[in-house]
């Protein structure tokens, strides 16, 4: 990993060349890319870095809205797994899909800015977060920017998924029972969503049997449709060949 000023130009240039949108109206999409709402209303969504329940505190640069964007033959195969799922009283719950290339770049001046909070090491509690990128745990280059990438959990509806996040309350970490860690409305993984901790990949050993078989049912509902999993992150997925160029236009509000 490069770090420090080399690293932060490399990522301007690079955002530089990235196809952008950003003068498009509310409601239009570079050719290719849809809301997924649009597609299947039916999928929760829960647009973590369009707020600020996330690792960094804070909306991150480029989410205007919390509206999942993803390319449109990644929406049709979400679709598919939803109507499967819903058969068995469970739903995807979306947490990102496309991301702005500018996103990126402001994670990566989160990583440097020298301080961290209890907040944030709710969701890294054993990794100093200027190693993030170089443990493949944050992309300075994500997936994401093409629109075919997502990271998603399971819902089941069947369940009381009331619980909300307040931002007063100290949670415990991203590693802690399910009960003390901050709530997602969703089925226990093992972890809360973006732990960068070990307990979060895919395959840890150091998970319950039940929150083993809940992460085995979301990997094998997602590759019934070509999507393939991310190792260190059981949220992570992504659909190969359907990704491309990076982009760096704004998610902005969908017109009803």
């Amino acid at each position: 990993m490069t770090t420090g000023i080399h690293f932060v130009k490399s990522i301007r240039l690079a955002i530089i060349a990235i196809a952008t949108a950003t003068s498009a109206s509310a409601q239009s999409l570079p050719g290719g890319f849809v809301y997924l709402h649009d597609i299947d209303p039916s999928i929760i969504q829960d647009i973590r870095y369009a707020t600020s329940n996330n690792f960094v505190g804070r909306p991150l640069a480029g989410y205007g809205a919390g509206e999942c964007v993803v390319k449109r033959e990644v929406g049709l195969r979400l679709k598919a797994v939803q109507q499967e799922l819903a058969a068995q009283n469970l739903s995807l719950k979306m947490f990102d899909c496309y991301r702005p290339a500018r996103a990126s770049l402001d994670m990566v001046r989160w990583s440097q800015n020298g301080h961290e909070t209890a907040a944030e090491r709710r969701y890294n509690p054993k990794i100093p977060k200027t190693e993030l990128f170089r443990l493949g745990y944050i992309a300075s280059r994500s997936q994401h920017s093409t629109g075919a990438a997502l990271d998603l959990t399971l819902v089941d509806l069947k369940a009381d998924n009331s619980g909300k996040y307040d931002p007063s309350r100290s949670y415990a970490d991203c590693t802690a029972p399910v009960e003390a860690r901050l709530p997602e409305g969703s089925v226990d993984m093992g972890t809360g969503y973006d732990c960068t901790d070990i307990k979060g990949h895919t395959a840890a050993p150091s998970i319950s049997p039940e929150q083993r078989a809940w992460r085995k049912r979301l990997v094998a509902a997602m590759a019934k449709q070509g999507f393939v999993n991310y190792s260190k992150e059981w949220w992570h997925f992504s659909l190969p060949g359907a990704g491309g160029a990076a982009y760096d236009f704004p998610i902005q509000p969908r017109r009803n």
